[in-house]
């Protein structure tokens, strides 16, 4: 990536807090003893599931159409999801009073299903083993006129969620040694490690994925793009890309990201934790990044880490689900 690129990344999130504050006020910080005690250091949840929409993604899609529809006079916008990027259009769309559609699994979860419908959007289903909700979108924008809006490879959505990173940095107050995020296709990496490194080079990020679902991980290690194994569970369903994005990946490479990856069991820990501490409930797909840290303590020992918990848009069944793994344990 061009360093003209990088420097202009970094300046579009600045320029996106108060595009994204207008519809989505900042979240904040979490602190639990606990966790410091952990790593004899300063755990700092940075608390995306108690967005308006339930999660990060929210950021992106506003920064992506509020410009469409107040520059471009654009009405209507086409998103593909496996639920929260859909929510967050769907929630941009009502408040910038704009038309959204969006393309989402048919396995998807309902309370997902429920929310997108709930914000006004239309909703059209499809089979995500058979079929590629990338050629569905893109036809319903040539029949349409409409718009699509990306969840992660493009620089507008990148930097929408880089503005989660930048209020983290002036919310920590001081230097943040390591972050752990959530990553699915790598857009809120690749935002909040733009942010951060720019503010301090030094700063160790990682990225936290499923067991088998760890594409990015290995394309780390391997410098290219690698495909998922795709051999583990569905639980973390809004973190199930086979490859990293096109985007994000030269931005996460060139960051020197590492990659971990945190078991079914040990996510279900990360939600027991953040219930029974602040009665909050984490989807798994928001609950990785905590699980990582919580697995591999060792890694940050005496840092000020940043954790991202980045969604909390779960049905019940799953959430009683995983409770009920932590207690076989």
């Amino acid at each position: 990536m061009p360093l003209s690129d990088y420097e202009r990344l970094v300046s579009n999130i600045e320029a996106a807090l108060p595009v994204v504050h207008q519809f989505a006020p900042p979240t904040p910080v979490l602190r639990l003893r606990r966790l410091d005690t952990l790593i004899d250091g300063a755990v700092y949840l940075k608390a995306e599931c108690l967005q308006a929409t339930g999660s990060f993604k929210v950021r992106g899609a506003l920064n992506v159409m509020t410009p469409l529809k107040r520059k471009q006079g654009v009405n209507h916008v086409v998103a593909f999801s496996s639920g929260n990027h859909g929510i967050g259009v769907a929630y941009a769309a009502k408040c910038l009073k704009m038309c959204a559609s969006v393309v989402v699994p048919n396995d998807a979860p309902e309370r997902k299903i429920d929310r997108i419908r709930s914000l006004g959007a239309e909703i059209i289903f499809y089979d995500r083993h058979t079929e590629n909700r990338e050629h569905i979108a893109e036809a319903l924008c040539r029949g349409t006129g409409a718009m699509l809006v990306k969840p992660y490879d493009d620089w507008r959505t990148i930097a929408g969620q880089g503005t989660c990173g930048a209020e983290a940095h002036r919310q920590t107050r001081g230097a943040i040694d390591s972050a752990i995020v959530c990553t699915g296709g790598g857009g809120l990496i690749a935002g909040i490690g733009s942010y951060l490194k720019a503010q301090r080079p030094e700063t160790a990020l990682y990225s936290a994925e499923p067991e088998g679902w760890d594409d990015h991980r290995l394309s780390f290690l391997h410098q290219r793009a690698m495909a998922a194994p795709a051999s583990g569970s569905s639980l973390c369903d809004g973190l199930l890309a086979m490859a990293p994005g096109e985007v994000t990946l030269p931005i996460n490479l060139r960051h020197d990201v590492t990659g971990l990856c945190a078991s079914d069991s040990a996510t279900a820990h990360a939600m027991r934790l953040i219930w029974d501490n602040f009665a909050i409930a984490l989807e798994p797909s928001g609950a990785v990044a905590l699980a990582c840290l919580l697995a591999s303590p060792s890694l940050f020992l005496g840092q000020r880490v940043l954790v991202t918990l980045t969604g909390g848009n779960v049905d019940s069944a799953t959430f009683e689900s995983a409770l009920t793994l932590v207690n076989q344990r």
